[in-house]
């Protein structure tokens, strides 16, 4: 049997000290629950009631259709954290959930399929756009059809009203969606598999004085242009500039050659240095310097210990070795996929499909 579904304010002292206590694993969700980008149109729902208890195996999502191209949903599982009980056998941690922490992920993909789906923000219906001359481009879709990467691939899956991009999702829970048939393999994701860095923030290096002619700023309106054109991942203008942000501009010019931001999760976003000013130390400093400057206080567990995190592509030679430099670490693996809600509905009752 699955479990019953509640909704919780984001300021639930239970939701936030679950989440809490269940730190730094729990982080994406610790920092999106928080942040003030929030429509109308979020829910956040957990496997608990706010009055508790709090079983021992558990899950929250945090889900805004609204938000599509961009990630929709989060969801973390107590089943992620590598001293769950049910998920080791002989010391050794299996590779998946254990079967209640199972039923919990899959009675919110249940429960969330029941949602109705709220319009696209105006400002997003340009990749609305997009998505319907990809489809006239490639009518084909399906199972078994692989798509080039292109920018309207990417809002390819605006036309199919159930499909939902999920975000940092660990691969326990990536598993058990490929076994029960909600991942859509025909967008991108699926393949592509990333290192969780995490960095205690008290652990950060100290940073040097940037180069002369050089100066530190945020990136402002005007810059997001430039930002935008330079990352296929689909950001709009109004969710960068909710995004706080750390860049170098070039004093003379007044333009920006290194930035990043603090995500929606709390993951570094966006980081990039314009090819010319490589190798002078700017991703390393720009991250650094936005992790000390906003993070702080965001994600602190339980020992007092404060937690950022950054999300790498396996093989990124370059953004694994910024993270190392900071003191981060290769803590978990997790990918970005699209699943589609069509798919669910009893998943917690009648099994995989």
């Amino acid at each position: 049997m699955g479990f019953k579904v509640y909704s919780h304010p984001a300021e639930s002292p239970l939701l936030q000290s679950t989440l809490k206590k269940a730190l730094p694993y729990s982080v994406d969700l610790v920092y999106r629950t928080k942040h003030e980008n929030r429509t109308p149109d979020a829910h956040i729902l957990a496997t608990f009631a706010h009055d508790g208890p709090v079983p021992p195996c558990w899950a929250v999502a945090y889900l805004d259709r609204s938000m599509r191209p961009e990630t929709e949903l989060w969801m973390f599982s107590s089943g992620e954290m590598p001293d769950h009980n049910s998920t080791a056998e002989n010391g050794v941690e299996k590779d998946e959930l254990c079967k209640t922490c199972k039923q919990a992920v899959l009675s919110l993909f249940d429960h969330m399929s029941t949602l109705p789906e709220p319009p696209l923000h105006p400002e997003n219906l340009p990749a609305l756009e997009l998505a319907k001359q990809h489809e006239k481009e490639h009518p084909e879709s399906g199972p078994g059809v692989r798509y080039t990467p292109s920018p309207g691939m990417y809002m390819r899956h605006l036309l199919m009203g159930p499909v939902v991009t999920l975000g940092a999702c660990h691969k326990k829970v990536v598993r058990l969606c490929h076994e029960y048939g909600l991942v859509r393999p025909e967008f991108p994701g699926k393949d592509a598999e990333l290192n969780k860095f995490i960095f205690n923030i008290g652990d950060l290096p100290q940073m040097r004085d940037l180069p002369k002619g050089l100066r530190w700023g945020e990136i402002r309106e005007k810059d997001i242009p430039t930002v935008q054109s330079r990352t296929s991942i689909p950001r709009t203008t109004r969710t960068l500039l909710s995004l706080k942000s750390v860049g170098v501009f070039v004093e003379e010019t007044d333009l920006p050659v290194a930035w990043t931001f603090l995500g929606l999760d709390g993951s570094l976003t966006t980081l990039h240095t314009e090819p010319e000013y490589r190798g002078m130390g700017l991703a390393k400093a720009v991250a650094a310097k936005i992790i000390r400057e906003y993070a702080p206080e965001l994600a602190v567990d339980e020992q007092g210990k404060a937690w950022s995190h950054a999300d790498v592509y396996i093989g990124n030679v370059q953004s694994e070795a910024v993270c190392k430099s900071l003191g981060g670490r290769a803590a978990w693996n997790m990918f970005w996929i699209r699943i589609d809600f069509a798919k669910a509905g009893n998943l917690a009752i009648d099994g995989p499909q």
